[in-house]
């Protein structure tokens, strides 16, 4: 049987689905073992460990490499498509549960709902004078990138709640936005009119600290930012100091640029009630996750039995 190494610790349907199909091998937390173990895979399967070019010149008959989960920021496509090896990856596995995790922090930082809870818990009613809440109602929601997530958030946006959806994607047609939608030029031109702010797109060199000061600057005053994409995307010191400003509302983030946050964070040091934070979380539900299992545990062994699967990210490996 094939011999795959699961760098990271994998989810129980994993586990599952591969007992019995392939010698499966365990990374030590500590990954101690991981050289050696490199040494004899025929398939590596990651989630957040990245596969560097140097990781694949210590994997000399590594023949697939699984990224469980839809980004491919962690994994060096080009050095893989140069040693002919396929990278299957999850598209779309996870965005019911991406979307409705980013839905989920508008309405949390909207309605305050992490002061209320605690309000409460601490054997309290309201305080007077009382904060209200905002409503989704009437209200336009910007959302920065629309692929699969994008467009889901954009739908429970307008259908759910009645929102005003605008959108900027430099790389998706006009032709493809559904009606009632509309398309921006710029980002520029988002920032200045979005009430909630989402993000949706991938980390690379050119979208890195895509919202920096000079951006958060331009933000609408009052908005509230969203980011379930990748911690990259947002320039942390600067949107503490938006935040401490009062020139953002608040913030719901599940990701950050290091994870787990450092301590020394400085959206560590942010009241409660403004910033609400999840453990890079948004796409793991009971559904997405077992379908992320069996996409890419299916599609590697595809790979390693000689098939093409679908999902690919650099299919161009068997024509070179």
């Amino acid at each position: 049987m094939h011999n795959i190494v699961l760098v990271d610790k994998p989810t129980r349907q994993v586990a599952e689905l591969l007992s019995g199909r392939v010698h499966s091998h365990f990374v030590t937390p500590d990954r101690s073992n991981l050289t050696e173990l490199l040494d004899i895979a025929d398939a590596i399967l990651v989630r957040l460990f990245p596969v560097t070019e140097n990781v694949l010149s210590e994997s000399p008959q590594l023949k697939a490499i699984g990224r469980h989960g839809a980004g491919l920021d962690t994994v060096d496509i080009a050095a893989a498509t140069r040693r002919k090896i396929p990278v299957v990856f999850t598209p779309d596995a996870n965005s019911d549960a991406v979307a409705e995790h980013a839905v989920m922090l508008m309405l949390a930082v909207a309605r305050r709902l992490v002061d209320l809870d605690e309000t409460i818990h601490a054997g309290k009613w309201r305080h007077e004078p009382y904060q209200e809440g905002l409503e989704l109602h009437e209200r336009t929601v910007g959302i920065v990138g629309f692929g699969h997530i994008g467009r889901k958030v954009g739908h429970l946006c307008s259908h759910g709640f009645g929102m005003q959806v605008i959108v900027y994607d430099p790389f998706v047609p006009i032709e493809q936005f559904p009606v009632g939608m509309t398309q921006v030029d710029t980002l520029e031109e988002l920032l200045c009119q979005a009430d909630f702010l989402t993000l949706h797109m991938p980390l690379s060199k050119e979208t890195y600290h895509l919202i920096n000061s000079e951006r958060l600057a331009q933000v609408k005053d009052g908005a509230i930012l969203v980011n379930t994409a990748r911690g990259g995307l947002v320039d942390d010191d600067a949107l503490a100091q938006a935040l401490n400003r009062g020139h953002l509302v608040g913030a719901g983030l599940d990701v950050y640029e290091e994870e787990p946050l450092l301590a020394d964070n400085p959206i560590l040091a942010l009241e409660r009630s403004r910033v609400i934070l999840t453990p890079h979380s948004a796409g793991l539900t009971d559904r997405s996750v077992q379908r992320m299992a069996e996409m890419v545990c299916d599609g590697v062994i595809a790979v390693l039995d000689g098939e093409r699967p679908t999902n690919v990210a650099n299919p161009q490996v068997w024509s070179i």
